[in-house]
């Protein structure tokens, strides 16, 4: 009974042994793992270190060391010449002519207005003097109307039915061409003002006075 108590430690002992020596290499490979995977780490992070540190290192300034001199003749001076615009700014020939082409535009709008002026002006005038015809003729139909009419035989008077008949119908066409005059005159008008509103949107805006600074007290 004694010796089987014994063998049964003997076994224990022996399979302890064999649990901790398989135990110890996964260990050990563990800690190999990790010190990989720590090292890979901080490889990433001196690399990105040294990366910032050259994206901020200031460029090189080039001397005349670094110039080859054997391309360069005495007496004679590469200048790099300044770059060009895209877009470069009009010469004095072709600003003189877009300022002749405005002033010749203005001269001829104001010749235009002043033009129009004057028709507006006379078309007043003749409409004026038409009305002051029609309204005598007018007066002048009635008095020979009355004049007609106040004959005992008006009825047998063919002259002076054509007459008045005459009268009447000078009357219709003063009539008509007092219409026409007045939607002729209407038409300039209208025009006349539609010019000045082009005008003032065209030009500048004024520019504001600046406030006048308080008085110091």
């Amino acid at each position: 009974m004694q010796r089987n108590r014994s063998f049964c430690l003997l076994v224990m002992v022996v399979a302890a042994c064999g649990l901790l020596a398989n135990a110890a290499p996964r260990r050990d490979s563990k800690s190999e793992q990790d010190q990989s995977q720590t090292e890979s780490v901080a490889e990433a992070a001196r690399k990105a270190r040294d990366k910032k540190k050259a994206a901020t290192k200031s460029p090189k300034v080039i001397t005349d060391d670094d110039l080859d001199r054997s391309n360069i003749k005495p007496g004679e001076l590469n200048i790099v010449g300044a770059p060009q615009l895209e877009t470069e700014p009009p010469s004095e020939a072709a600003v003189a002519q877009a300022v002749a082409t405005d002033e010749a535009a203005a001269k001829e709008a104001a010749k235009k207005a002043a033009e129009e002026d004057a028709q507006i002006a006379r078309l007043k005038l003749q409409l004026t003097q038409a009305e002051k015809d029609l309204d005598l003729a007018r007066r002048e139909l009635a008095l020979d109307q009355d004049a007609y009419l106040s004959k005992p035989d008006y009825a047998n008077d063919t002259a002076g039915k054509a007459k008045l008949d005459s009268e009447k119908q000078q009357i219709s066409d003063q009539q008509q061409e007092i219409e026409k005059l007045k939607t002729r005159l209407a038409a300039l008008e209208e025009l006349k003002s539609h010019r000045k509103a082009s005008t003032r949107q065209a030009a500048p805006p004024a520019q504001s006075e600046k406030p006048a600074a308080p008085p110091r007290l």
